[in-house]
């Protein structure tokens, strides 16, 4: 996909225009993402519970970065989301894809110059499951 000449401007903004976020909104769609919407980032719920229900019960816990006790803390994750005014949720049932396209729309937004672009990823609550 080409990005439109518009949105390839230099420098960092202190927020991402609407119009480029729906760019980042198409892209994430083509790429195979089912559903995707712009939202606030302090719409995102960081709880505690997460963690624990890791930590006593999923086969994952310990076992690499992406799970406790590795992952950032529910206190470390709300601080770093509050640092932002826009994000993007994108939505979808395939959760390797899901996951590369997150990869691929972090890496989009940081070349048209929005260097704290970040990507956030979710399993399913049946994965870590026992």
């Amino acid at each position: 996909m080409e990005i439109p000449s518009s949105i390839t401007q230099s420098g960092m903004p202190t927020e991402i225009p609407q119009d480029k976020m729906e760019y980042l909104i198409k892209s994430a769609l083509e790429m195979g993402a089912e559903k995707g919407r712009i939202i606030g980032p302090l719409t995102v719920v960081v709880e505690e519970w997460v963690r624990w229900k890791c930590q006593y019960g999923c086969p994952m816990y310990d076992k690499d970065a992406f799970h406790p006790p590795l992952a950032p803390d529910a206190e470390s994750t709300k601080k770093m989301i509050s640092e932002y005014s826009k994000a993007t949720l994108i939505n979808g049932y395939k959760g390797k894809l899901l996951t590369d396209v997150a990869v691929k729309l972090e890496g989009e937004a940081y070349y048209m110059g929005y260097y704290k672009a970040f990507a956030f990823t979710s399993l399913s609550g049946s994965v870590g499951a026992t």
